[in-house]
């Protein structure tokens, strides 16, 4: 005999699960065309519900199968937008009674009729009560699942219920039972994520309650199959009938179940759990109002899971707010030349004792420090190195799984949760847990979900037998509040980074200042003397005689070198003022073609001196407010700048002209231009001029986009390589 082989679920999660083209036949369904009601599609087994063949029934508006006031019912139903809470309707047809649930999806209007067996049940909500007052009790965690699978078994009748909760990776874990004394119990078992699909946890996440009646029933076929209007399958997703995955049928029967019924557990809209029902001796059918009553337990259990969450977290956040508060005090007092981080060291156990950790360290420029029970400085440097791309903070219960080398020291570093401080370098808190070796006992062994047999059809494990496993390089999980702890703490060491960096940079602010100052007021009276020295030279020099030829050109240097030394004081002067925001203008009303005009008078000699010729249009003349020694500062920057780069015969162009409620000003020259690499840097302080020169300080470009965005106006250039350069400002008129 063949062995079945093993396969990958990801086919079961491909099944399409919501469209099986089938209904469980304890009911029948119609698909109705609106807005008329006539039926489209029909179950095959409506003859043995409502009497009537297939054909008879097709084609056929609703209020020739349902009586009167039932067909008008599901018209006012479907003629609202409050569908859902007006099901189940009371629908008679042909001396019959039924639950009759309807819904609207994909544009498809469905009616599906369940029969009643007995007389309506107007008293349900008398245990329910009960139920509701147990769950608004139960004050923990353990007391709430508890009487929640007391009160459904006691509503249902079902022989097994338990309470149903999923971890991370989606295994699920039977945290509460009530059941038969004589069935095995499942408390403390654990499921794999593959005995529930992914699409069926979809359907899940959309539908409260699910019901199988008698999991050994016959599919009715819908007729036609595929709807008219569009030619495609019926979706099913919300259908209280539709037939269920033939592999879910035989898992059901692998396990020796009959009847089943899942409510959801819903939390934060992520699937949470299931509350799941279990008939072992033969088939249940629970009333549609009685599985409404479960659905209401389902809804408020789901509410009372997040509030005892919140509690729970609330409780803890409180536990921990002292010790918090003492790490961010011993952050704030610490020495400044201290590195933030390294400082909670000195306060280990309050820093272990705040995330629920036994040890920690910090690493900063490939060098660690330690706390506690944690490992080696260069292995905490390692595991530092694997987290640069992880989010932050980041946390796992399995540091091995992400870096394998941790195994050798899971008895330390098993569970890892971490933040980085931005810097330079940055730095690094680790957290460590210690492995917690545990004893998962799971309901079937996991590594065997699933298998094909010979005629390669997927089938469910067949094994539900008590299978234990030895859990290890795990640590207790971190909770959210432990994240939430390490988020905060992360959060304070930032800002107070963040002040000490402020500081740090107004305090190198104000030296430069003094410093600056201190250099203009002792530089410029000597730099006055050289200067008034070096004229009086020029004066008493004979050109006639060689060696005071000599001595004139030594003497002209240095006045240029004077020169350069003053510009650089005042280049220092502006930059220092315009960093500190205490840049000032002397603004009054200018003409524009005034103030261009004894410009250029200034600044032509320099272009003509070497050959180059200077151009002008100054269109217009508009009047501006402006400091006009700062305007004429940026007109020598640009122009300046375009004589020492435009060759001899070149040419420089000056255009003034109106611009959306300003003056644009455009300096162009016919020099080399300047490199696309070279466009986004040149208004940065100290950035040296076109070819990488490296005379003068770098600064003025730097100076004349302050001068101009202090007068409210803006600076760019453009430039092609080989083609010249443009710049262009903007001054505001009025």
């Amino acid at each position: 005999m063949n062995e079945p082989r093993a396969v990958d679920l990801n086919s079961c999660d491909r099944e399409p699960i919501q469209i099986p083209g089938a209904i469980q036949p304890h009911g029948v369904l119609l698909a109705l065309r609106e807005p008329s009601l006539a039926v489209s599609q029909v179950s095959e087994n409506v003859a043995r519900i409502l009497g009537r063949q297939v054909e008879e029934v097709l084609g056929e508006p609703l209020s020739s199968i349902l009586d009167a006031a039932s067909a008008a019912a599901v018209w006012a139903a479907l003629s609202g937008d409050r569908w859902q809470e007006l099901n189940p309707l009371h629908i008679s047809a042909r001396g019959r009674h039924f639950d009759g649930i309807v819904h609207r999806h994909q544009g498809a209007a469905i009616l599906e009729l369940e029969p009643l067996t007995g007389p309506r049940e107007p008293g349900t909500h008398h245990p329910l009560r009960r139920a509701l007052i147990g769950l608004q009790h139960a004050e923990t965690f353990a007391a709430l699942c508890g009487v929640v699978v007391q009160e459904v078994r006691q509503l249902t009748g079902f022989e097994r219920v338990i309470l149903y909760r999923f971890d991370e990776e989606g295994n699920g874990t039977v945290e509460a039972e009530a059941k038969e004394a004589s069935l095995e119990p499942y408390l403390g078992l654990h499921y794999p994520a593959s005995d529930i699909p992914q699409q069926a946890r979809q359907l899940y996440l959309q539908n409260w309650l699910r019901i199988i009646p008698d999991a050994s029933y016959t599919p009715a076929r819908l007729v036609p199959l595929l709807r008219p209007q569009t030619g495609a399958p019926l979706d099913l997703s919300f259908s209280v009938l539709r037939s269920v995955s033939p592999i879910h049928l035989e898992y059901m029967a692998n396990m020796g179940v009959r009847a089943a019924m899942s409510i959801s557990l819903i939390v934060s809209g992520r699937l949470w759990g299931l509350i799941s029902c279990a008939n072992h001796s033969g088939p249940r059918l629970v009333p549609y109002e009685l599985r409404s009553a479960c659905e209401m337990i389902g809804r408020l259990t789901s509410l009372q899971l997040s509030a005892v969450a919140d509690r729970e977290t609330a409780a803890l956040h409180a536990a921990r707010r002292d010790t918090v508060h003492r790490l961010v005090e011993t952050m704030r007092t610490t020495d400044p030349s201290r590195p933030l981080l390294e400082s909670l060291l000195g306060q280990g156990s309050d820093l272990c004792e705040a995330v629920g950790a036994s040890g920690a360290a910090v690493v900063r420029g490939g060098q660690a420090m330690v706390f506690g029970r944690a490992p080696e400085p260069e292995v905490a440097v390692e595991i530092s190195r694997c987290l640069d791309t992880r989010e932050e903070p980041f946390a796992t219960a399995s540091l091995s799984a992400l870096f394998p080398a941790a195994a050798a020291v899971r008895e330390l570093a098993s569970g890892l949760m971490s933040f980085s401080l931005p810097g330079a370098p940055p730095a690094r808190l680790l957290w460590f847990r210690p492995e917690m070796i545990q004893t998962v006992t799971w309901g079937g062994d996991p590594r065997k979900p699933a298998a094909l047999d010979p005629a390669l059809r997927l089938r469910p494990r067949a094994s539900f037998e008590a299978w234990k496993e030895v859990v290890r390089s795990r640590s207790l999980p971190w909770t959210a509040t432990d994240v939430e702890t390490a988020e905060d703490l992360r959060r304070y060491a930032v800002e107070l980074d963040l002040g000490r960096q402020v500081v740090r940079e107004q305090r190198a602010v104000q030296a430069r200042d003094d410093l600056v100052a201190v250099v203009s007021h002792d530089l410029k009276n000597p730099l006055g003397l050289i200067a008034s020295q070096a004229a009086l030279f020029l004066r008493f020099i004979n050109p006639a005689d060689e060696g005071s030829v000599r001595l004139r050109g030594g003497v002209e240097r240095m006045q240029r070198a004077v020169e350069r030394m003053s510009a650089l004081i005042h280049d220092l002067l502006d930059l220092a003022k315009i960093e500190a925001g205490r840049f000032a203008l002397q603004r009054r009303p200018e003409d524009v073609h005034d103030m261009m005009e004894e410009a250029l008078l200034i600044l032509r000699p320099l272009a003509e001196a070497k050959r180059i010729t200077v151009e002008d249009e100054i269109l217009g003349g508009s009047a501006v407010s402006a400091d006009r020694e700062r305007v004429y500062q940026v007109l020598s920057n640009l122009i300046g700048n375009a004589v020492k780069y435009t060759p001899e015969g070149g040419r420089i162009r000056l255009r003034v002209e109106p611009a959306d409620k300003s003056i644009l000003v455009t300096v162009a020259d016919t020099g080399p231009g300047l490199r696309p690499e070279q466009l986004p840097h040149i208004f940065d302080r100290y950035w040296q001029a076109r070819n990488d020169s490296r005379d003068g300080s770098g600064l003025g470009l730097f100076i004349a986009k302050g001068i101009v965005e202090a007068h409210g106006g803006r600076i760019w250039a453009e430039s092609t390589p080989g083609a010249g350069a443009v710049f262009r400002f903007t001054l505001p008129i009025g």
